[in-house]
C-alpha cells in the first residue's frame, strides 16, 4: 500500500470515528484533537509475514489506548466514517472514550476496535465486519461439505449417508456455534443490559445447533436433502445474532421509554 503523511490531510473534527486501511482489514478509532487517538490497539499495527506466529496474541490481546494520529494512521491515511444517528457528538463521544483508557479486553470478533468507536458514538457495541466475517466462514465451510460429502449423501447406502450427515452436522454445528458465541461473548467495558443480551444471542445460538442437527439427520435419510445437512452451519448464527438483536431492539425501546420518563418529569417539576 502507498504511504501516506498524513499531516498532509485536514484536520478530522472532535469526536471524528477514524478509520485507516490494513492489509484485509480496517481500523478504527476515535479523534480527541490536538492530533489524538483514542482505540483499541489489538490490531492497529500492520501485520506482515514476520507476524504471522504471533496472531493468536493480536486476536485476544490489546488495550485502549491515547495515541498520536500518526501512530494510529501507520502511513495508511484515514476516512471519516458519518454517523447522522449518533447519541453522542463531539466531547460527549470523547468522554466516553475516556472512561474506557486502559481497558484490557480486546476479542477480535466481540469487542475489537470498531465495537469500541461505535459505543461511543451510538451506544451500541456493534461490528458489521464481525458479523459479515461469520457468515463468510459459514458459507466457505457450507460449500466445502456441499462439494466433500454431496456424493456420499446421495449414496444408495443408508448407513453411508447417515454416518456423513451427522458428522457434517456436528461439525457444521461446532464452526458455527464457536463463532457465534465468540462474537457474543461479554467484555470488561459492557454493562450489565448488553451482557444480558449477549446472553440471550448465545443461547439462541444454542438452540440453533440442536434444531440444525435434528434437521440434517433427517436430511441424512433422504435423497436430493444435502440442503438439510448445511443447516447447522446457518441456524446457530441467524438464531444467535438474531435474538441478540431482538434482545437489543427491546432494550433500546426500554432505555429509549426510560428517557422520556425522565425528561417528562424533568419538565413537570420545572415551575
Amino acid at each position: 500500500m502507498k504511504y501516506i503523511d498524513e499531516s498532509t490531510l485536514p484536520e478530522p473534527p472532535i469526536g471524528a470515528h477514524l478509520v485507516t486501511p490494513r492489509p484485509g482489514y480496517k481500523h478504527h478509532g476515535l479523534y480527541i484533537g490536538h492530533g489524538k487517538v483514542i482505540h483499541y490497539s489489538g490490531m492497529a499495527k500492520s501485520i506482515g509475514f514476520k507476524d504471522i506466529l504471533h496472531l493468536p496474541a493480536l486476536f485476544h490481546y490489546g488495550t485502549i489506548v491515547r495515541t498520536s494520529l500518526k501512530f494510529f494512521c501507520d502511513g495508511h491515511g484515514f476516512r471519516i466514517v458519518e454517523h447522522p444517528n449518533a447519541r453522542f457528538a463531539g466531547e460527549a463521544a470523547v468522554e466516553r472514550a475516556k472512561k474506557r483508557l486502559c481497558e484490557r479486553s480486546y476479542y477480535f470478533l466481540s469487542n475489537n476496535c470498531e465495537h469500541f468507536v461505535n459505543w461511543c458514538i451510538e451506544d451500541e457495541f456493534k461490528s458489521p465486519y464481525a458479523t459479515r466475517l461469520i457468515m463468510m466462514i459459514v458459507l466457505v465451510l457450507a460449500g466445502l461439505q456441499w462439494l466433500v460429502s454431496g456424493s456420499a449423501m446421495h449414496s444408495k447406502n443408508s448407513n453411508t449417508r447417515l454416518v456423513f450427515g451427522t458428522l457434517c452436522a456436528l461439525s457444521g454445528t461446532f464452526a458455527s456455534v464457536f463463532f457465534t458465541r465468540q462474537a457474543l461473548q461479554p467484555a470488561d467495558g459492557m454493562r450489565g443490559r448488553e451482557r444480558n443480551n449477549r446472553r440471550i444471542g448465545r443461547y439462541g445460538a444454542q438452540i440453533g445447533a440442536a434444531l440444525g442437527i435434528f434437521l440434517a439427520v433427517i436430511g441424512s435419510n433422504k435423497k436430493s436433502r444435502l440442503s438439510l445437512s448445511l443447516a447447522p452451519y446457518f441456524l446457530p448464527a441467524i438464531t444467535g445474532i438474531g435474538s441478540y438483536a431482538v434482545s437489543r431492539f427491546i432494550d433500546t425501546r426500554k432505555k429509549e421509554k426510560i428517557r422520556e420518563e425522565r425528561k417528562q418529569a424533568a419538565k413537570e417539576k420545572q415551575p
